[in-house]
């Protein structure tokens, strides 16, 4: 009886020292340190996984991060459970309600330490995170592009393409400007001459609707006889996919488009303007963590007698390289529905294809 007596002690024993062994083990489980001086950031995954690097921006449900080990990353915000960050971050509310300090997030709550005291609001309520004090150089992206070729022997040509993309992203609002640009010789004769810049404001009013109550473009191409078309319109827009793998948006508009020619038949107007609809839909994408897609197509439709059509398409490929610094290869298309005659009674080509390859580079 002694024995059986024994044996069950020992049996209890065992039991209350393995379940205490796995509640440790369970407690034990890894965990960064707290939030010290030092200036990066620890997120954890859905998956388990810690990442340890720097927060640059949350937007569009959306966390770009800058990882130690794997470069700059894209996560979707639903799969970050947790942050611990020593570094100071804005924080914006869809209020529009604005808040800066550090910051624990745990169990979908996020924690932010500001000079007010501890603030406390879920993970699903935050629109977007900036990284530092609110200021206007954190509203803006820059993005640098240049093709370049060169060709000496029996024929001497250079070409030259450049890209300058700049955006403001605030809480509700969203300012594109844009130029490209193409120039070539051959034998020191210009070949080709042509330069589009664009700017536009969006206003959001729900995460996928949006007004654009400013849209310019401007555009020259000396081989089409356009001295400078000036276009101005107002629209609205929609995004179909608004992701952190895809953004792809649909625009319409109602505006007014001006062009003026480099020279004209005699008797003829060097100067024409017109209503128009413009149309655009553009796709931004992440093929693979490697590879970035912008695809771009839109269409200026003319309204009223001896009014032109434009289309423009462009697409590009961004292959990482070294940290922000790109490999590209572009196509454009360009068509005009009506292109003028100039005084010599040359007509231009309708249509105009470009590819480029080069390097970009991301500030």
């Amino acid at each position: 009886m002694q024995g059986k007596l024994n044996n069950f002690v020992f049996f209890i024993f065992m039991v209350f020292t393995l379940h205490g062994g796995l509640a440790m083990g369970q407690d034990g489980v890894w965990a960064p340190p707290q939030p010290s001086s030092q200036d990066k950031d620890w997120i954890k995954l859905s998956s388990g996984e810690w990442l340890w690097g720097t927060i640059d921006l949350m937007r569009d449900e959306s966390l770009n991060f800058d990882s130690e080990e794997l470069d700059d990353l894209t996560i979707d915000w639903d799969d970050v459970v947790e942050i611990h960050s020593s570094r100071v971050m804005t924080y914006a509310l869809p209020d529009g309600s604005l808040f800066t300090g550090t910051s624990i997030l745990k169990d979908g709550t996020l924690s932010i330490r500001t000079t007010g005291g501890l603030l406390q609001i879920q993970q699903r309520e935050v629109l977007s995170i900036l990284d530092g004090e609110p200021s206007e150089l954190n509203f803006w992206s820059v993005k640098l592009g240049a093709d370049l070729k060169i060709i000496s022997g029996n024929t001497n040509q250079a070409d030259f393409g450049s890209r300058i993309f700049l955006k403001r992203e605030a809480i509700r609002s969203r300012i594109d400007l844009r130029y490209q640009g193409s120039f070539s010789t051959i034998d020191e004769v210009e070949t080709i001459n042509n330069h589009r810049g664009n700017g536009e404001w969006k206003i959001f009013l729900s995460r996928r609707f949006f007004l654009t109550p400013v849209k310019t473009e401007l555009y020259s191409d000396k081989f089409k006889n356009v001295k400078l078309r000036t276009t101005a319109s107002v629209g609205a827009g929609y995004y179909m996919s608004r992701s952190s793998q895809a953004d792809w948006y649909v625009e319409l508009g109602v505006g007014f488009e001006n062009t003026d020619y480099y020279s004209v038949l005699p008797g003829e107007s060097a100067s024409e303007g017109n209503a128009n609809l413009p149309f655009r839909t553009t796709l931004e994408i992440d093929l693979t963590k490697t590879i970035e897609l912008t695809a771009e197509y839109g269409i200026q439709v003319g309204v009223g007698d001896d009014s032109n059509t434009v289309q423009h398409t462009f697409i590009l490929f961004e292959f990482d390289l070294i940290g922000d610094v790109d490999f590209t290869a572009s196509w454009t298309w360009d068509h005009m529905t009506s292109p003028k005659e100039n005084s010599d009674g040359l007509v231009p080509k309708k249509d105009d294809f470009v590819m480029g390859y080069g390097l970009a580079i991301n500030f």
